[in-house]
């Protein structure tokens, strides 16, 4: 199918940018509608675009303005802007990916094309594969894990105690690039769960447990088909890439109350932020106690600012889910 694409801006002179820029990367087919800020959330429930291309240097709080969009429709937003100082909050907010505007200059031109190709070619493949590829899904629950120091070790040891008719799990440990698909089957090999490592477009199905790549960022979205996830490069995110505030914060805004977080042990704070999101819009939030940690960075972090509704040692993590999910809680 042809994509849909959206250009959210106050400036015509964006959309023409935006259309030339689509045009040169292959897709002079693609359907092209513009709207205002003030019309973006209506055009977006209105059309159901593909992808939004939204114009960065409209207004000030740009990144409020992607949190109203990206988590409640579900839809994937490259940003684009002058400023070379504000990736990451954009990209924590929920751009999927930014693009940095060219200055005119045809050598900038041409980075900015070559920049702009990749992104739009690189979703694109993910979206197509995802419409081939969707498995469906029977539960509207989700579990969010996430963990650092020593939670390799922790995920397994709750997974082996945890059920495969379990709703999807979705995890990120702090793991270089290279291991997490040798981890992913290790973990398949000795406790018996559907883990796969994540891949943009991944619908999610019940028992499947999804780990995040090492170097790429990994995001929850829902539509109607289910959650799915996006799996991508990015820029650091309270330290790291990928990060478990980044997966937190699309578990947020996705699953709302009928998600479940998981904070495992490790050194830092990522995760805290993104936990708190998800306890504000209803989560159920388990930390693991600073007894079982190998190091209580990330679980006490989570637990002093309030986003944890209860501490586990982890022996009993696998319990305290089980009984949430039976319970309907």
């Amino acid at each position: 199918m042809t994509p849909l694409f959206l250009v959210i801006t106050e400036n015509k002179t964006f959309a023409q940018l935006c259309r030339k820029a689509l045009t040169n990367a292959g897709f002079q087919s693609s359907k092209l509608a513009s709207a205002c800020l003030s019309n973006g959330r209506k055009s977006v429930t209105a059309l159901s675009p593909d992808y939004v291309l939204l114009d960065g240097d409209c207004q000030n709080n740009m990144d409020d303005y992607i949190i109203s969009l990206a988590p409640r429709y579900s839809v994937p937003i490259i940003y684009l802007t002058i400023q070379h100082n504000n990736k990451y909050p954009m990209m924590q907010a929920g751009a999927i990916d930014v693009v940095y505007k060219p200055d005119g200059t045809p050598s900038d031109n041409e980075r900015f094309q070559k920049r702009f190709t990749e992104s739009i070619q690189r979703l694109e493949k993910a979206r197509v594969n995802s419409v081939v590829h969707i498995p469906a899904i029977n539960t509207s629950r989700i579990i969010a894990i996430g963990g650092s120091t020593g939670s390799t070790e922790a995920l397994k040891a709750i997974l082996k105690d945890l059920r495969h008719d379990l709703p999807p799990i979705v995890a990120v440990l702090h793991m270089p690039a290279g291991y997490t698909r040798i981890y992913a089957e290790q973990l398949c090999t000795e406790t018996g769960h559907n883990v796969v490592e994540a891949k943009s477009g991944l619908y999610l199905s019940q028992g499947m447990v999804v780990i995040a790549q090492g170097g790429q960022h990994l995001r929850l979205f829902r539509d109607k088909k289910g959650y799915f996830v996006t799996s991508e490069a990015g820029v650091k995110v309270s330290g790291h890439c990928p990060s478990v505030d980044v997966l937190f914060d699309s578990v947020a805004y996705s699953a709302k109350r009928n998600a479940i977080g998981v904070i495992l042990t490790g050194m830092g704070c990522d995760g805290a932020k993104g936990m708190l999101n998800m306890k504000k819009m209803g989560a159920y939030n388990i930390g693991q106690d600073a007894e079982s940690s190998i190091v209580y960075g990330m679980p006490k972090a989570a637990y002093e600012n309030g986003s944890v509704s209860k501490q586990c040692p982890l022996d009993k993590i696998a319990q305290e889910i089980h009984y949430r999910i039976d319970s309907g809680l």
